[in-house]
């Protein structure tokens, strides 16, 4: 059976939840690979500027450790013990950088409930702008999130995902391009020629509109292949 693959994006060292998740994933006959991305941690300062989260060296961070990993699902943390950024200001930053775009994506917390009572209270006392509370209301209802979940069931909700969800073709044709990351592509693509596997599947992941040309081309390449090989067969 084919591995899937995690992120969880927490402050806190989640590696006994990666225990957890992978271990149940065995139970159950899914195998499962999980990661960590410790954002807003003080251990790890490369996301930092002046002990605050700094989204420019998140995401910079992520292309670094991850951009060759292609993920099943991402799992962020509500709260990122930051005052200003939190699990659904970087799924929204994910979002405007185009990065992971059709990566499902699974936001928890301790008290998801509380989160946004405290978040709409902020509001209500003056100590925000409605627009800040506004962006965050708006950007839970807009972000494709496949499941809210309070941290005690996060990590099962994870392992059941992962187990009865088929990749995206996408995701497919992306794993298949980085299990190929050297080779070149030698298709009859304007701006795709003698690309690594590798450097197009970063494509399909972030951005949008290149990776439809490149799809788009690959189907009709495909079908005139299959054309070709009938017309040939029938002679």
């Amino acid at each position: 059976m084919e591995e899937k693959t995690c992120l969880l994006i927490d402050n806190e060292n989640q590696i006994s939840s990666i225990e957890t998740i992978e271990r149940e994933g065995k139970k159950i006959g899914t195998t499962i690979k999980c990661y960590q991305f410790n954002v807003g941690s003080t251990n790890n300062p490369e996301f930092l500027t002046d002990n605050k989260i700094d989204l420019k060296k998140v995401i910079a961070e992520f292309h670094k450790q991850y951009g060759g990993i292609t993920f099943d699902l991402i799992a962020f943390d509500w709260s990122l013990d930051d005052d200003e950024i939190n699990g659904v200001e970087l799924i929204k930053c994910f979002q405007d950088n185009k990065l992971r775009r059709s990566t499902p994506k699974l936001l928890y917390s301790g008290e998801l409930k509380v989160e946004m009572e405290g978040l709409l209270n902020l509001y209500k006392d003056e100590k925000i702008e409605f627009k800040k509370a506004w962006n965050q209301i708006k950007t839970l209802v807009e972000i494709d999130i496949v499941d809210f979940k309070d941290r005690d069931e996060y990590e099962m909700a994870i392992v059941k995902y992962l187990h009865k969800n088929n990749p995206s073709l996408e995701t497919v044709l992306v794993k298949e391009l980085r299990n190929n990351s050297d080779l070149k592509f030698l298709g009859n693509f304007e701006k795709f020629e003698n690309l690594t596997f590798a450097e197009i599947a970063s494509i399909i992941e972030n951005d949008p509109d290149r990776s439809i040309h490149f799809k788009k081309g690959l189907i009709e390449e495909s079908i005139a292949f299959l054309v070709d090989l009938k017309n040939h067969s029938d002679e």
